[in-house]
């Protein structure tokens, strides 16, 4: 079971353009009922310290992964997170509105460094990508609220 689901979240994460140990390393963390740290993940996965701190930093950023408190060890230990919202909430605002924000960026200095005339028939496609850009800051709050609630976690 814990290798479809890796193999699941392999595709998931594909799909998105990410590396496959991000998706191998939130399929670990999604089977698994006990937090893991970070060597858990590195031995259960035989991947490289590197790759695997990396994927979980990356996780943790798009709150895919959830911190637990362990008495007396001094490792960091995680969860999944099973709320899509956050993780989609985490993602939008980690990776696509980045994008975005400098897009918008790239354009602006395009209209302030030449004329229209300079522009010329490149004008209307500029005006073409800004209504794209638009139309896609005000579907990504709708995007996030159809996805679900957002939860609230707990630290346990």
């Amino acid at each position: 079971m814990e290798r479809e689901l890796i193999a699941f979240f392999v595709n998931a994460a594909q799909a998105f353009g990410l590396p496959k140990s991000y998706g191998e390393i939130y399929g670990l963390y999604f089977a698994s009922e006990q937090p893991l740290a970070l060597d858990d993940v590195i031995e259960r996965l035989q991947i490289s310290k590197g790759s695997a701190s990396q994927g979980i930093r990356f996780l943790k950023e798009i709150n895919a992964l959830n911190t637990v408190y362990q008495p007396g060890n001094r490792k960091d230990y995680h969860t999944a997170e099973m709320s899509l919202r956050r993780i989609a909430d985490g993602f939008l605002r980690q990776r696509i509105t980045p994008q975005l924000k400098d897009g918008n960026q790239r354009l602006a200095h395009l209209r302030k460094e030449y004329t229209d005339k300079e522009l010329g028939c490149i004008k209307d496609k500029l005006n073409n990508i800004e209504a794209w850009s638009k139309k896609a800051n005000l579907i990504l709050p709708v995007v996030s609220k159809f996805l679900g609630p957002k939860k609230e976690t707990s630290i346990v």
